[in-house]
């Protein structure tokens, strides 16, 4: 009795193996093998806030065009809102979910898509709702919304290989000191001004580019924001260093966590480099990140290469405004929290405050541009090229092209500005 019993049950688990050893196959195939079709989820289209009305909470928020959008029309981007009518709110510094915007209406402020322009501006007339555990209980310039979609995707064999399956992205986060980073593309880069030869930043070249007289920059990333006190303050923590002089008692004045450190010599600014894992940026690739490539490059009809010059005099365009830029005219008289600059200043790779507010320190020496002559310059390898102006200079001297320097009487002893810095793309 018991030996048939035995036989019995192995009998059902031999006939239940061969039923189910099959599925469980294909289940551990289809997740193993690095070209089997799954899920992820991607971000369809980034919005920052960069304006609130809040009478009735009206959000103006804009959308910077990325592959995904790029190609569309404008009705084919309204029909993607008009799909969604709840979408995620992020804190831009921490990308934590904060909670949730629901959308009653829309509003839109381009009557057609504008090829040239590098987004698109939406009113978006709602509700916003708070998650229980958020920090943010209205929403702010602060926040960004996003929408995402669910997509099939295969790895291609080459990229398996690589060990990259998504291009590089926009922003990053820096492991060490947590800073935001805005990714600099790779590409020609013009550099300079073209109109004013007694300036030290003028470019013989630059009405003519090509590729002889451009310049080849690699894809960077750069602090999103110029280095605060705060985080200056823990660096001097962590190493055990004194702070600046004008620090009382080794603190930064009260109240001014956020706003950008300075007064620091170049090699105080080489140390926390050092320490953090980055490096200065040099001149060119500071001005890049501020103001864009400056140049476009074309194929003609007749298949020769071509260059159009879209250089601006500031990261958001020609015209100078005080709101976008603190400098001299802005009538502050000090320099401002780096949170509370508007996002409509900002580059357009995304990088705030580099119009006015605290001079930054770069890597070049302080010399002539190539094929420029000019006398009275004090020029040499003893000097650091310093850009951006501050709120103490003038409009013009707070351009994207202005130059100024520091190193007198040296590197170590000239406490002449602030500084963000980079970090190099790799592959």
């Amino acid at each position: 009795m018991i030996k048939d019993s035995m036989k019995n049950l192995l009998m059902i688990l031999f006939v239940l193996g061969i039923v189910i050893s099959p599925v469980v196959s294909q289940e551990e195939t289809s997740e193993e093998s690095p070209f089997a079709s799954t899920k992820r989820k991607v971000q369809l289209w980034k919005g920052e806030v960069v304006g609130v009305y809040k009478n009735r909470l009206w959000i103006k928020v804009r959308i910077y065009r990325n592959q995904r959008i790029s190609k569309l029309s404008l009705g084919e981007i309204k029909s993607l809102f008009a799909d969604t009518k709840e979408f995620p709110v992020y804190q831009k510094l921490t990308n934590i979910k904060q909670g949730s915007l629901v959308v009653r209406d829309t509003v839109w402020e381009e009557k057609h898509i504008n090829k040239k322009n590098q987004f698109i501006e939406v009113v978006l007339v709602g509700d916003y709702k708070p998650d229980l555990d958020s920090k943010m209980k209205e929403i702010t310039t602060d926040a960004y919304i996003s929408s995402y979609i669910e997509e099939d995707f295969f790895t291609e064999p080459d990229a398996f290989f690589k060990g990259r399956f998504t291009p590089p992205r926009k922003t990053v986060f820096h492991p060490k000191d947590r800073k935001e980073m805005v990714l600099v593309t790779r590409g020609l880069f013009l550099y300079g001004q073209g109109t004013d030869p007694s300036s030290d930043s003028f470019n013989p070249y630059f009405l003519e580019p090509k590729p002889s007289n451009l310049k080849e920059i690699p894809s960077f990333y750069i602090d999103k924001y110029e280095v605060t006190n705060a985080e200056y303050a823990y660096f001097l923590k962590q190493t055990n260093t004194p702070g600046p002089p004008h620090w009382i008692g080794g603190k930064y004045p009260e109240g001014e966590g956020d706003f950008p450190v300075v007064h620091l010599t170049y090699r105080e600014v080489e140390r926390y480099a050092s320490w953090v894992g980055k490096r200065i940026p040099t001149e060119w690739e500071w001005e890049k990140a501020a103001r864009g490539p400056g140049v476009i490059e074309f194929t003609n009809r007749d298949e020769t290469v071509g260059y159009q010059i879209i250089a601006t005099k500031y990261p958001f365009g020609d015209e100078y405004d005080s709101l976008y830029c603190n400098t001299r005219e802005s009538k502050l008289g000090k320099a401002q929290s780096v949170l509370e600059l508007s996002t409509e200043g900002a580059s357009p790779y995304g990088a705030i405050g580099m119009c006015g507010n605290a001079p930054e320190w770069t890597s070049s020496d302080y010399q002539l541009y190539p094929g420029h002559h000019i006398k009275n310059f004090s020029f040499g390898k003893i000097y650091k090229v310093v850009r951006g102006g501050s709120y103490s200079d003038s409009a013009k001297n707070s351009t994207a092209t202005a130059r100024s320097y520091g190193g007198i009487p040296n590197l170590s002893e000239d406490r002449r500005a602030g500084f963000r810095l980079v970090m190099d793309y790799r592959d």
